[in-house]
């Protein structure tokens, strides 16, 4: 993953990860949200990497089965041959005293969301959700709000929230210098200007600032080259 500079969010992640592999047998869980781009599932790929974590990603509209046969994969490294309730009895077994990090997990129903956990509780499963805030609203629905006071309540002040950047030092020093080191303010300016301090689109701009430099054999960057990389990547920006 490259070098990696730690935001104040990816700080308070990790240290909420540890506090998490520090108290398992209580079935902690933690939860990461924030808007989409802000570096999320880019934290939670490094916190698995770091922490040697089980990571699984959601998608939208996944069913119970699956779910379980990709958590189960996950943990195992083996194919998921047998019934859902065969695999979530071998589930609890494998997931003791370990770390769960589950992306997406906005996409997740109550039904999954409490399974999830029943995992932690009975298995000493540590778990980290991570998704953007629609992972809450099943917490204020009225129909279930009951049924996941319990998940609600194993989160409690474990939770990070993930913002875009808002002021030109943290953009510089976290998206920009990383990359190219030091540069004029001019050229912060424009790089916050197009990346709007959001992590994904920072770095799809500094992708995009390399091969410019480098198809001009240019190894400074300006804001010259930002515009540039910028007026490039417009017409793909449009497409998405």
């Amino acid at each position: 993953m490259g070098n990696v500079i730690q935001t104040r969010h990816l700080r308070d992640a990790l240290n909420m990860a540890h506090s998490i592999q520090g108290s398992m047998e209580t079935g902690p869980i933690g939860q990461i949200v924030g808007e989409p781009g802000t570096g999320k599932t880019w934290a939670g790929k490094w916190l698995a990497r770091e922490l040697g974590a089980v990571r699984v990603c959601c998608s939208h509209g996944i069913s119970n089965k699956a779910l379980i046969v990709k958590l189960f994969e996950a943990f195992s490294g083996e194919g998921s041959p047998g019934s859902t309730n065969s695999l979530l009895g071998r589930l609890e077994v494998i997931a003791a005293s370990r770390l769960l990090i589950v992306d997406e997990a906005n996409h997740l129903r109550w039904q999954q969301l409490e399974l999830l956990r029943y995992l932690a509780d009975e298995a000493g499963m540590g778990l980290l959700l991570v998704g953007t805030e629609l992972m809450n609203r099943p917490f204020t629905d009225g129909r279930t709000a009951t049924l996941l006071a319990q998940l609600a309540s194993r989160i409690g002040a474990k939770r990070v929230r993930f913002e875009h950047l808002t002021t030109l030092e943290d953009i510089a020093g976290y998206m920009i210098q990383p990359h190219f080191g030091k540069v004029d303010k001019a050229t912060a300016q424009a790089f916050a200007r197009h990346a709007k301090g959001y992590w994904r689109d920072g770095a799809e701009l500094a992708a995009a600032c390399k091969r410019v430099m480098q198809t001009q054999k240019i190894e400074t960057l300006s804001a010259v080259i930002v515009e540039a990389a910028a007026n490039w990547m417009a017409p793909a920006r449009a497409l998405s």
